[in-house]
């Protein structure tokens, strides 16, 4: 069975990542695939790799042509729907998602879902109601950056195939209300109980997504201490407490047989594997049946039906077979990094049991096992979140016991009690607050002792070779080459992106919409000009593309940073920036507005007065122009560099400041790179 996971995995993986996608006719070679696979045990790997490719390239395709056509990108529409999930309340708007689409006239399969933001301050819609809007869709394009999340990717996988945003409209109504069998209605009411019931807890955000996996009111800073130190999918529904409830429910399940069912005849077996899927299943629905919480719920069953059919409940046939029904099911799996986790989780726990397979204490045994996870788990965090946290080990050895022992079964016990309304929701929620609240003191103490997240980015190459060596290491002793694999996981630690040669830059333009963000890097110096639009609390373009950028590039730090003028546009990004760099050393063409937008702990310098300086055998100069210069735009700073090549980024000057600039400067504007001011 694991042979056959593995095959099967591989040819999913290859038509995700491949470059085209076959005719899906070829599917039709399907059945001739499996019967020779069948038939010849020898090509069976070989058989299943190759149907899973093309059973995953129709997949695909088919789920392309539910994709918004072409006619409506940009376009102003009128459509019903309604609301699926819980709507999410950002600064100045709310994000909905609507299914069971309805467009007048619209050619083709109708998108399956659709991602809206509404910018009004209105009472939020409720999860289950029937709603007509007046919207402006796009397809689900992102932005194409070299570094950073994999938005397009992200939309497809989870099958978002539209975006847009709602228009103020008098044609906007509510057409009908949830009904009662809507489940994420029945979550949203137990969403306004917590709530109700914990209107001044601080953890209220962590509660919701502990108890539904709603994660839409966790504090930015909250989140971003819980990444920090690894410990974020403590908080987010998924394989981990999946298996707490179904021990929950197990021992519930056994409880009740000892206390009457054994008189009936029944086996314990049966009620306890009743119970487990049931608490389990009933937890995967407050979480909405989440992609990470319905492949838990695979896996407990298959385990649960080895457990009824009283055949051994081997843990890695398990994984496998899981692995199959779901890439079966939804081979788009693969993209997301929940997919991974999960499996990668299991793996660690039965590489576990076989590299420690005696008895030892229980504490002994969480340290072992936290250990490996902080040694196997290094790889695949430095690829789907580029850092490192030192802070994993000691944070997930405090976090896991008291999430397991304490905090979660409280929180599913006031989430019951509130669903019902009992009088003890109160007490327990405000107790897992308490104890929310020494968690969080606790990371946030780990991280002051100097153990925060470090920025690594490597290639996927260069990951797998620290996995590889990792996995050898971890290994029984008297193995060989195991010194071998030590040198070689610090040989791979210590590599560096390769860098300009002397007298060359690279000069990277980044995608950020409309707006301006570039990184220009020379052999041992980097310098940002303009940072992109972005708000506080909102998109920035500096976090989804400067920052991943500047952590590929394993660049600690720019040594300045040009805002050619304050134009959202140009700045906005700042905000970001300055949050990461608080000290970052600053030029502008408007320094005064600068400072009085920003919260600046220190000067702007001007740029219209700085000195030429070198860098690595690239000079660097500001260009001036004679004569007035009024508007913002005006005064952007326009830098000129030249090395072994030469670029001119004169930031948003308008034509008045163009003929200047040519009366003074002439043939010395001449350069290969030119980015055409304000935006072309």
């Amino acid at each position: 069975m694991p042979q056959s996971a593995i095959a099967i995995l591989s040819g999913t993986l290859l038509a995700w990542y491949g470059n085209d996608l076959p005719d899906p006719l070829w599917t039709a070679c399907l059945p001739l695939l499996l019967l020779t696979g069948a038939a010849n045990p020898a090509c069976r790997c070989l058989s299943l790799a190759a149907a899973a490719y093309l059973w995953s390239a129709a997949v695909f395709q088919h789920n392309l042509e539910y994709r918004l056509d072409e006619s409506y990108d940009n376009r102003v529409t009128r459509l019903r729907g309604i609301v699926a999930d819980l709507p999410v309340a950002l600064p100045g708007r709310l994000r909905i998602e609507l299914c069971d689409i309805e467009i007048d006239a619209y050619p083709g399969p109708l998108p399956r879902r659709i991602r809206l933001n509404w910018y009004r301050d209105a009472a939020l819609p409720g999860p289950g109601e029937h709603w007509q809007f007046e919207v402006k869709l796009r397809q689900p394009r992102g932005l194409s950056n070299p570094a950073g999340f994999d938005y397009p990717a992200w939309l497809f996988a989870h099958r978002v195939d539209a975006l847009g945003y709602i228009r103020n409209s008098p044609h906007n109504r509510r057409l009908a209300p949830a009904p009662r069998t809507d489940l994420d209605h029945w979550r949203s009411r137990l969403a306004v109980r917590i709530d109700a019931a914990c209107a001044d807890c601080e953890h209220i955000g962590l509660i919701k997504a502990l108890a539904l996996g709603y994660r839409g009111d966790i504090p930015r800073r909250q989140r971003e201490l819980l990444q920090t130190s690894a410990t974020s999918h403590l908080l987010a529904i998924s394989g981990l407490h999946i298996g707490l409830a179904a021990l929950l429910g197990f021992a519930a399940g056994r409880t009740c047989w000892r206390l009457g069912l054994y008189r009936s005849g029944i086996g314990r077996a049966g009620p306890s594997a009743a119970g487990a899927m049931l608490v389990a299943a009933g937890y995967a629905a407050l979480a909405g049946f989440s992609l990470p919480t319905t492949r838990a719920l695979v896996m407990l069953g298959v385990l649960l039906a080895a457990l009824l059919l009283r055949r051994r409940a081997d843990l890695l046939q398990s994984l496998a077979l899981a692995v199959i029904v779901i890439l079966i099911v939804d081979p788009a799996a693969v993209a997301t990094g929940s997919f991974w986790l999960s499996v990668g989780a299991v793996l660690v726990i039965a590489f576990f049991r076989f590299r420690l397979p005696g008895s030892m204490p229980r504490w002994r045994r969480l340290l072992g096992l936290q250990l490996l996870f902080a040694l196997l788990f290094a790889p695949p965090g430095l690829l789907l979140f580029a850092q490192f946290t030192p802070a994993s080990l000691p944070a997930n050895l405090f976090a896991i016991p008291l999430l397991s022992l304490c905090i979660l079964p409280v929180v599913l016990l006031a989430a019951g009690f509130a669903a019902i309304g009992l009088p003890w929701t109160q007490f327990l929620l405000r107790f897992a607050d308490l104890v929310l609240g020494l968690l969080l003191d606790v990371l946030e103490t780990l991280l002051a002792l100097g153990l925060s997240a470090i920025p690594a980015a490597y290639p996927a190459t260069l990951l797998v070779g620290l996995l590889a060596a990792s996995i050898w290491l971890a290994l029984p002793r008297g193995l060989p080459l195991r010194p071998a694999a030590a040198m070689a996981l610090l040989l791979l630690l210590t590599w560096q992106p390769p860098k300009p040669r002397q007298g060359d830059f690279e000069l990277l333009i980044f995608d950020v919409g409309m707006g301006t963000s570039v990184l220009l890097q020379t052999r041992h110096h980097s310098l940002v000009y303009d940072f992109g639009p972005g708000r506080p609390g909102v998109f920035s373009a500096a976090e989804s593309a400067l920052l991943p950028a500047l952590r590929a590039r394993h660049i600690r730090r720019p040594d300045l940073a040009i805002v050619s003028h304050v134009d959202q546009d140009h700045s906005g990004g700042l905000y970001a920036m300055l949050a990461h760099f608080p000290d970052l050393a600053l030029l502008s063409g408007t320094p005064r507005e600068l400072a009085a937008r920003y919260p600046l702990h220190h000067g702007v310098g001007s740029c219209h007065d700085y000195p030429t300086w070198r860098w690595d055998g690239v000079e660097f100069r500001f260009l001036a122009a004679m004569g007035a210069i009024g508007s913002t735009n005006d005064r952007s700073c326009v830098l000129q560099v030249v090395g072994h090549h030469r670029a001119l980024l004169p930031g948003d000057i308008e034509a008045g400041r163009e003929v200047r600039l040519v009366a003074e400067y002439g043939a010395g504007l001449a350069a290969e790179i030119l980015l055409a001011p304000h935006h072309g």
